[in-house]
């Protein structure tokens, strides 16, 4: 344990991260920081879905791109409920991406198997997510490429581009 003459509060390391005597992270969260498993991308702001007064909520990008050619979901299958474009839905559209095509080899899979740097809740960002990347691309590690797929059906495209 040990005083933080920043926060002024006294400190103490679970063997993973530094915490503040109440248990709230003793790490200033930013875009860009390495943290649980890849780096900040976006910290949710007042309107976002999941953010909450008083508590820091964001999202974190995988440091590496899961490369190769996957398709959307099934193939001419229309996932109910995986519509959600706004900042804060790409989980709930990844569960529904799973829920309704069984297919092995699809995006939502890929992330949702996903297990990095000891981390197995990856998902596939929502149209408004994956822009958020887009615009923190600089301190996040860029892109490697200009096409990005997201999570957010529409219609017979299945998903929005970067």
């Amino acid at each position: 344990m040990v005083y933080n003459t920043t926060t002024n509060k006294p400190n103490f390391y679970n063997g993973t991260e530094w915490f503040n005597f109440d248990r709230t992270s003793a790490i200033t969260l930013i875009v860009g920081l390495n943290y649980q498993g890849g780096k900040i991308a976006y910290i949710f702001q007042f309107g976002d879905a999941g953010f909450i007064v008083g508590e820091t909520f964001g999202i974190i990008a995988a440091t590496t791109d899961q490369s190769g050619v996957f398709l959307w979901g099934c193939l001419d299958v229309n996932i109910p409920g995986a519509d959600g474009t706004a900042t804060g839905t790409g989980n709930q559209n990844t569960i529904d991406i799973l829920q309704g095509c069984t297919d092995t080899g699809i995006e939502a899979r890929i992330c949702g198997d996903l297990v990095l740097n000891g981390y197995s809740d990856w998902y596939l960002p929502s149209k408004d997510e994956l822009n958020k990347w887009y615009e923190n691309r600089i301190a996040i590690g860029g892109f490697s490429s200009g096409l990005y797929m997201n999570s957010s059906e529409v219609g017979a495209t299945k998903n929005f581009w970067l």
